[in-house]
């Protein structure tokens, strides 16, 4: 029986396998049709509202140079970061107003024109938020490359053209354009650029007025407007997008439904646009088409929305620069776990009919968070009160009450029941208006619910407020978790059509025996096609082998700016690798790549002293390269006179602090150590804490990090006017006077003032139990991305010093990172240094960055080494001038034979005072000898003492 059952099951998967095979090979592709090229043409000058040309600037107060001549436009102005344009304006009547400018953005480094606005001397924008300015991407014509008969996303190239974008008002949660409240007579209004340059035009105010709605707008057109022709179907393919706001709004792949054209079961096929990465308000992408005859058409998308579950996306649509009536301003595209097929304004009954002239017309879908706007804002400003309150009762309680005890909540925290009836009507009222948007219940009112009605018993058992306060904690994490998700519009696109009302709306997805086919197709294909494969081409001549350690989404990113550039640019083709932690055993093993990306210093060393790393400083260009670094970048690389790598990035650590938490406290951001002790015991008697730097020890940290932002000790010493190694690198200098200064004031930290060793820097900071943490500049990316609630209340400045008799503050720290290798096995040297220069061009280095940050989100974002290409990431400018002002004191350390040994003494001295209240100065002199010797032991075994 059992051999009987073998036997079928052999067979049947024989079967399935042979029916695969069969449909794989007998399907044949259809040729994709190409794409209508349309030549990018700029914006004309407008003529109606107040138009302020820039040849009419307050010259005396204005510092932009006008021009009288640029790109077929006369007397414009040329606006470089850091200059100025006013203008004096009369107003006629009391109106609101929207301002649009005319610019022509000049080449830079592909970020938005960020800039400043004041009326009347008073800032209408925030420095860490200011409006924007999009610029114009477009692909590169062409046909499409491919490798391993894969299609490859095609090159985003940026427009050169006169734009004219209406300011839209700043902030994650704002939603639409600015709008200025002006009264009759005279303003100024004064721009100032706060990043990026352009050609500015001219200034358009603009009157807000009511967009009429679809049956004013039917009503309005001619009553003889005829239908056009009858068999009119129009398709545009989505992924052939005429314009774009953002280079990261490339063409993507679909391979779920046979129906998304063009298609290949086996193959990627570069075929719909959008999804996570175009989910942002403001985005928009633009298309380009014709109609065979004057008359009224709809409009239809196939698009895939199944992201946001239980809820919708919206998208604002354009059609020929103008939104045609206000049904427009926000088009749902509701959850669909499948493709599926929306004509504009079906679910009124029958589609929008647009009136449109024989010729060419544009259209344009922008993000925009729509009737969810409000409600976001509304539960954004709620989570913040609830963290308000939540920190207002921890500095009564603590973070950990006494359960048994009655802290009299009510009495002590002023007004706090009549705030928590007053939050608790206020989410019932939104959960409600969540669920009549939707259509159905959603996680963001089940949230709302589950907080009123703890809520509800706060306000019935005051008593009970301190036993369930973890539990109200973890509440509103969970609906700021929401709120993080409702920020976001992904939505997927194949095509788009325009079509005679006649016509049907085409399928949306394939039926069961088509269905069938593809995955049958698609399975049989997996095993002759590897998708997760990053190899290169098999018939090129010259190849070399790169490995990296990063995730799988770097991985790609990085695969395609090689697809797109290095190979085209060299013939060397590129077999890209993950590797986990096997490096160092590969290498050794003799089955090491030719080079290794994101290296940690620590396997550097290792590799080193071993003579398993080729050395660069022999190389070409390698000098005129490390000017593009920071001075001491390149130290933890270097062993015996040689430099052995090139510096990917550098994590530094910066203080973060509470802007509201510390102005409610009187209190200022420290910038020496004395004032920051002098500020623990204000934060302790309001049971709040100080956040400070410690990692707990594993092996891998020992070998790999480094000891430069493992603890705060080497930031305290370098401040004290000492180092970790002395000038022959042959021993420490935690004997000087200065190593046990610095040791005994980390210690007392602890010791005297009791900050916390372990804590969750995030979740404290976000709540505000800690308002002041030292941390890496990565704990920046967590907040920025999953704490919208506090921004704008917090900021990130370089850390506490200590005072020089001059007056200034030395903010020496260390530092940790990764790099570049190319090992000393590498069949070809030359080729290997090609492409360590191509990876480490400051261009690529900005690209990667920018795409990454694309992929991931701000979770993505990373300080390259590299100085110009950090100019051009997506760090504001202030947050570049705070990170450069600590940057330019980081002091890197060497990487010695034996290191690992310092940082596991110096734990181990701390842990001895801190856990056992050792002697400091003792414990420092007993686990140095250690170090020590190791560094003399290590130094003998690998030649460098003998």
């Amino acid at each position: 029986m059992n051999k009987n059952w073998i036997f079928y099951s052999v067979m049947c998967l024989l079967l399935i396998v042979t029916i695969g095979a069969a449909a794989v090979f007998s399907y044949s592709e259809e040729e994709a049709a190409s794409a209508t090229a349309y030549k990018l043409t700029g914006a004309k000058r407008p003529t109606d509202g107040i138009l302020l040309g820039a040849g009419s600037i307050n010259a005396a107060q204005a510092s932009a140079v006008v021009l009288p001549e640029w790109q077929g436009r006369e007397q414009v102005a040329q606006w470089n970061e850091g200059e100025t344009l006013e203008w004096t304006v009369n107003v006629a009547d009391d109106a609101d107003f929207e301002l649009s400018l005319g610019y022509y953005p000049l080449k830079g480094n592909g970020q938005p024109i960020e800039f400043m606005l004041y009326v009347d001397g008073e800032a209408i924008s925030d420095p860490y938020a200011p409006f924007e300015l999009n610029r114009l991407f477009y692909d590169e014509p062409g046909a499409l490359k491919r490798s391993g008969g894969n299609e490859l996303r095609p090159k985003q190239l940026e427009g050169e053209v006169w734009l004219n974008t209406k300011v839209a008002a700043a902030g994650e949660l704002e939603d639409g354009p600015l709008r200025l409240s002006l009264k009759k007579g005279e303003h100024v209004i004064r721009l100032e650029n706060v990043r990026e340059s352009a050609v500015v035009d001219y200034l358009q105010l603009t009157k807000v007025t009511n967009t009429q709605n679809y049956a004013e707008y039917k009503a309005s057109l001619a009553s003889n407007a005829s239908d056009g022709s009858g068999k009119t179907f129009v398709t545009v393919q989505a992924e052939h997008a005429y314009a774009k706001s953002a280079s990261g709004l490339f063409p993507t792949t679909d391979r779920t439904s046979p129906l998304t054209t063009p298609y290949s079961p086996t193959k990627l096929r570069i075929n719909t646009i959008g999804g996570s990465n175009w989910d942002a308000p403001g985005q928009w992408i633009s298309y380009k088409f014709e109609v065979p005859a004057d008359g009224l058409y709809k409009i239809g998308v196939r698009y895939h929305q199944n992201e946001v579950k239980g809820s919708f996306v919206s998208r604002k649509i354009e059609l020929d620069g103008s939104v045609p009536f206000q049904e427009l301003n926000a088009v749902r595209f509701p959850y669909e776990l499948k493709w599926d097929v929306k004509e504009l304004g079906e679910e009124a009954g029958k589609p929008y009919l647009f009136y449109m002239a024989k010729g060419e017309h544009e259209l344009k879908l922008e993000v925009t968070l729509g009737d969810l706007a409000p409600a976001a804002q509304s539960i954004q400003q709620m989570v913040y009160d609830l963290n308000q309150l939540y920190r207002k009762i921890v500095m009564i309680t603590g973070v950990k009450p006494d359960i048994y005890r009655d802290y009299e909540i009510d009495k002590s925290v002023p007004g706090l029941i009549m705030q928590f009836e007053k939050l608790s009507a206020q989410m019932k009222e939104e959960a409600v208006r969540l669920d009549q948007l939707s259509g159905q219940a959603n996680a963001g009112s089940r949230n709302l619910k589950l907080l009123a009605l703890q809520l509800d018993g706060f306000i019935d058992r005051p008593d009970q407020i301190p036993k369930r306060l973890e539990n109200y904690k973890t509440n509103i994490t969970a609906l700021a978790d929401w709120m993080l998700s409702a920020m976001k519009q992904p939505l997927e696109l194949d095509y788009l059509y325009i079509a005679s009302k006649e016509q049907e709306r085409p399928q949306a997805e394939a039926g069961l025996i088509a269905q069938s086919m593809h995955e049958i197709r698609a399975f049989a294909g997996s095993f002759l096609q590897n998708y997760d494969s990053m190899e290169g081409s098999e018939d090129a001549e010259r190849s070399i082998q790169v490995w990296t350690g990063l995730g799988r989404d770097q991985a790609f990113v990085l695969k395609r700016l090689i697809d797109e550039s290095f190979i085209p640019e060299t013939g060397i083709s590129v077999n890209l690798n993950l590797v986990g932690t096997s490096l160092v055993t590969a290498v050794m093993a003799g089955e090491g790549p030719d080079v290794n990306l994101f290296t940690s210093r620590g396997d550097t060393m290792n590799l080193a002293v071993r003579g398993a790393l080729t050395p660069l400083d022999s190389f070409s260009e390698f000098d005129s390269m490390r000017k593009e670094y920071m001075d001491t970048a390149f130290i933890p690389y270097q062993y015996k006179d040689s430099t052995f790598a090139i510096p990917d990035d550098q994590e530094f650590f910066m203080l973060f602090y509470r802007k509201d938490v510390l102005k409610e406290l009187g209190i200022e951001p420290p910038q020496t150590w004395e004032e920051l002790l002098k500020i623990a015991p204000v934060l302790q008697n309001n049971n709040m804490q100080i956040g400070l730097p410690y990692e707990n020890l594993d092996a891998f940290q020992l070998l790999t990090k480094g000891i430069g932002s493992l603890n705060l000790f080497p930031t305290l010493l370098m401040q004290n006017g000492s180092s970790i190694y002395n000038e022959k690198e042959d021993g420490t200098r935690f004997d000087e006077p200065q190593a046990f200064t610095a040791f005994k004031q980390w210690t007392d930290f602890y010791n005297l003032y009791d900050y916390p060793l372990y804590k969750d820097d995030f979740n404290r900071f976000r709540t505000g139990e800690m308002p002041i943490v030292v941390s890496t500049y990565k704990l920046y990316t967590r907040l920025a991305a999953a704490a919208p609630e506090i921004t704008g209340t917090w900021d990130m400045v370089p850390i506490p010093g200590m005072k020089r008799t001059d007056g200034t503050i030395d903010r020496s720290t260390g530092a940790t990172g990764t790099a570049s290798i190319i090992l000393k096995d590498a069949k070809n040297k030359d080729d290997a240094w090609a492409f360590m220069k191509w990876f480490n061009r400051p261009e690529i280095q900005s690209q990667f960055a920018s795409e990454l940050e694309n992929e991931m989100g701000v979770l993505g974002r990373r300080v390259p080494a590299n100085l110009i290409s950090f100019e051009s990431t997506n760090w504001s400018r202030a947050e570049q001038a705070n990170l450069t002002e600590q940057w330019k004191q980081v002091n890197e350390i060497p990487e010695l034979p034996g290191g690992y040994y310092t940082s596991r003494n110096i734990d181990n001295a701390f842990r001895e005072v801190v856990f056992q209240m050792g002697n400091a100065r003792e414990s420092l002199f007993y686990w140095n000898k250690g170090i020590n010797e190791e560094i003399k032991r290590k130094r003998y075994e690998f030649g460098v003492e003998q």
